[in-house]
């Protein structure tokens, strides 16, 4: 695939800036940890002390000083009131929007056909991968791709783009060999065909166990290589893509996710797609077009989780030597230097955060603690935070390692280290157990942000304290609704975060398995509730940018950026949609979205 140029880039053309560098900092050093509701409440004293009314007329008016209050309260209630003219009008054209995509999308389509063959018309909201190919064609998303999202704060390094990009590069590799734990054997039920799990791997001639997949003799593991293997795939399964089968290995499935009897195997695909990228060349094309993707959705700035490890190696091209973690940290940061110098600095900035598994011993999470303390000395402009990842629910909690985690946090003061626990917890429907007690574990350790916190409103006080130490949320409403916390994205926990002003961010998690980008799940937060608005979206982008790890000055150039190609998204809605809600009125035809760029 050609390298993208600038000019391929949105937005890319030089406009004038909205603030200067000094101002943009200080706005950004003045926006509030948390929305103080009770300043923004109408004046005056409440009416509301007794339920015995003069008429209809003053129940009414009451119930509009209710719904003022209330609104008065929103985690939006900022953003809202210093709104410009250009953003009230783009919000009104994404209000029209809704309604419009409804008609035009969802009531259009095809209903499906359910138990007793019922028919369900497609609804706005309905489960996310229900709903994809729909939510691809509506302008809703359009406009969630156009519009400038700031800071994406949770997004894991082995699960970015899509497969087709890394498989690409495999069938070009002359030492890639394919592995499954099963023979691939057509059989009645399809049973190896649907539930092999494969793995594939870069090796010498020395390390190879011939095998061949499409054999009774196949042993679990046998390599064969990948070439042969796509040249014998059809001849074994005649009526079915080769690409299109392996596609299958590492996204989620409808009927996967949302069977009775849900069975999301987040670990398997996980492990089939890592094993694709593990050798030097995918792994530096891979972050390159990480980097042109985070531009494509219009990402200012990025912190992405690798994986780390005691024994985290890449395979050189010839299969023959390995690449330590030190040698991952260095593509990383070569291939974004280069991204950048071609690009002219278009991209605002990107932080790893140093992750490691949670299944591992104590020991070898010291080991990591230590890593991490030593890159950041190494590149202390480049380490964001330290993260365990994995299952929540398995094996182990945050506590198993508070005496690693505390001798982590001294040397840390020590050193004259800043480096904050981003801890995933709080991604689970259990209560009273030790998978949702992470969430005490990270208010105690400190942490500067949690990775889902799903399960954060079910535990009031520790919401409360995180509030009031300024802690982030970094919600990624997708990959909930898929790995089966919530049925539909209007149940999200999120809603009632918000309503909290508990402060959080979108990301897109795993957007690979998904089928998904960051603008997916923006899309998603705003039809979830009804009255969302355009200005609710610019409060959680204002809050990753003041919840990232950038240095003061670092986020001053960030934001500054945001905010100029903020206006200019807003000027571009303007000219696309303004029609919609000319005059108040509605200009709408069959068809009245246009579609020029």
């Amino acid at each position: 695939m050609a390298e993208n140029n600038l000019e391929d880039l949105p937005n890319s053309k030089p406009a004038k800036r909205t603030r200067t560098m000094e101002q943009g900092l200080d706005y950004a050093q003045s926006a509030p940890k948390s929305v103080e509701a009770t300043a923004l409440l109408p004046q005056g004293t409440s009416t509301l002390t007794s339920d015995v009314y003069s008429g209809v007329e003053d129940y009414f008016s009451r119930r509009d000083e209710v719904e003022n209050r209330q609104r008065a309260m929103g985690f939006d209630h900022a953003c809202t009131i210093k709104a410009s003219r250009k953003e009230q009008t783009a919000n009104a054209i994404i209000q029209k929007l809704k309604q419009l995509d409804k008609q035009r999308v969802y009531d259009t389509a095809e209903p499906r056909v359910g138990f007793a063959g019922q028919r369900h018309p497609r609804l706005v909201g309905d489960h996310f991968l229900s709903n994809v190919e729909l939510i691809d064609r509506t302008d809703l998303l359009r406009v969630a791709q156009r519009m400038p999202k700031g800071a994406h704060l949770h997004i894991h390094f082995n699960a970015c783009l899509l497969p087709d990009v890394l498989l690409g590069i495999a069938k070009t590799m002359n030492r890639m060999f394919i592995t499954c734990d099963r023979p691939l054997l057509p059989d009645h039920d399809y049973l190896s065909y649907q539930a092999c799990e494969i793995q594939f791997c870069l090796i010498p001639p020395e390390r190879e166990r011939p095998g061949n997949l499409f054999t009774t003799t196949y042993q679990p593991r046998q390599t064969m290589p990948f070439d042969r293997f796509l040249g014998e795939f059809s001849s074994h399964y005649p009526h079915a893509s080769a690409d299109e089968w392996l596609m299958s290995k590492v996204v989620f499935d409808e009927e996967e996710s949302h069977n009775k009897l849900q069975t999301c195997a987040g670990q398997v695909i996980s492990a089939t797609f890592r094993s694709l990228f593990n050798y030097e060349r995918a792994y530096r094309v891979y972050t390159r077009w990480l980097l042109e993707d985070f531009v494509r959705d219009n990402i200012q700035y990025a912190e992405i989780r690798p994986n780390f490890m005691e024994t985290n190696q890449l395979v050189t091209d010839d299969g023959t030597s390995m690449i330590n973690n030190d040698g991952i940290m260095a593509i990383i940061i070569d291939e974004y230097r280069r991204f950048q110098a071609q690009t002219k600095g278009y991209f605002g900035g990107l932080k790893i955060i140093y992750c490691t598994p949670r299944v591992f011993s104590r020991d070898k999470v010291r080991f990591a603690l230590n890593e991490c303390i030593r890159f950041k000395k190494q590149w202390p402009e480049w380490i964001a935070g330290f993260d365990l990842v994995g299952e929540e629910a398995q094996p182990n909690p945050l506590k198993a390692f508070i005496p690693e985690f505390l001798e982590f946090r001294q040397q840390c003061r020590k050193e004259n280290l800043d480096i904050p626990f981003l801890f995933h917890c709080g991604e689970t429907l259990d209560i009273g157990t030790d998978t949702d007690g992470n969430l005490i574990d990270a208010l105690l350790l400190n942490a500067k942000r949690i990775g889902h916190g799903f399960a954060l409103a079910r535990h009031p006080y520790v919401m409360e304290k995180m509030k009031e130490r300024g802690v982030c949320l970094e919600l990624c409403p997708i990959s909930n609704e898929v790995l089966g916390l919530t049925p539909r994205i209007n149940g999200h926990s999120m809603y009632t975060l918000l309503a909290n002003n508990v402060h959080c961010t979108v990301s897109s998690d795993n957007g690979t398995f998904f089928r998904s980008t960051l603008s997916h799940d923006f899309y998603q937060v705003m039809i979830g509730r009804a009255d969302m608005s355009l200005h609710g979206w610019r409060q959680l982008i204002e809050w990753s940018l003041q919840h990232s790890c950038m240095s003061d000055g670092e986020r001053q150039g960030v934001w500054v950026q945001w905010e100029k190609r903020w206006e200019e998204f807003l000027d571009w809605m303007l000219v696309e949609y303004g029609a919609l809600v000319a005059d108040g009125g509605v200009h709408a035809t069959a068809d009245p979205m246009p579609k020029s760029e």
